[in-house]
């Protein structure tokens, strides 16, 4: 997700270096209503940084809502059939290994199975 955030930052300074790079090139003919022409650009450029930066907010925090989102897992033991329970966030399941709400850490032997309930 910081990925995500660096590629817009990347992308809001491109557009920004662009306009500056633009604004600064040699002269150029006289237009009567350059500076209209300009403040529409300028205009332009704002609201597609800010729309960019608005969507990349909205979605790393529906990304942080449904991490931090409390599911039932339920640990299988293949070979007796033994099952055990769970309340665990979502950010908490590591692979072979969990942290339970309560801070408790468990951790899968080979023979056990992982099973992810959504709590709806």
């Amino acid at each position: 997700m910081l990925t995500k955030l660096l590629f817009t930052a990347l992308v809001v300074a491109g557009v920004y270096a662009l306009y500056r790079f633009r604004s600064r090139t040699g002269p150029q003919p006289a237009k009567p209503d350059n500076h209209a022409d300009n403040r529409f650009g300028r205009l332009v450029s704002y609201g597609f940084a800010g729309v960019l930066i608005l969507i990349s907010a909205v979605a790393y925090y529906f990304h942080w809502q449904s991490q931090r989102q409390v599911v039932s897992v339920r640990v299988i033991d293949s070979g007796t059939g033994n099952l055990a329970t769970y309340q665990v966030f979502r950010h908490s399941i590591e692979g072979r290994h969990l942290r339970t709400v309560d801070g408790r850490r468990v951790m899968l032997g080979a023979r056990e199975r992982l099973e992810v309930l959504d709590n709806e």
